[in-house]
């Protein structure tokens, strides 16, 4: 698996700070007031790097909480803003070229399926 883009350096160059918590609900939480990602200790490699890069677009649209949850939209929008970043259309033609498995893809990516579908609802059908 080839890996190009790296969410903690993202993070930093943004000025973010990361700190792992444990989190009863959500594997991460943006907190915007202290440019703060919280992330759940001890995920697996590809999940951590798949929530902090949905945590970073929460960063970058500026999204703020609305009565203790994000909407649906902010939600659905930092998934496939962070599907963008992380999958590479090619590597997965290339996977798809290998297994007619989804769930596949998604390993061989090093993403969440939830990233992949994100990816494969707005993404796939624009290419």
């Amino acid at each position: 698996m080839t890996v190009t883009y790296d969410p903690h350096a993202h993070a930093e160059a943004l000025g973010l700070q990361v700190a792992y918590q444990p989190l009863r609900t959500d594997w991460g939480l943006y907190v915007p007031d202290h440019k703060l990602v919280l992330l759940r200790p001890r995920m697996r490699a590809s999940t951590e790097r798949c929530v902090l890069a949905h945590e970073i677009q929460h960063h970058l649209a500026g999204d703020r909480r609305r009565t203790d949850l994000w909407s649906a939209r902010q939600e659905r929008l930092a998934d496939e803003r962070a599907a963008l970043h992380l999958i590479d259309r090619r590597r997965l033609q290339e996977a798809a070229l290998l297994s007619p498995d989804p769930g596949q893809w998604a390993l061989e990516l090093g993403v969440t399926g939830d990233i992949l579908l994100a990816y494969l609802n707005r993404y796939a059908r624009a290419a």
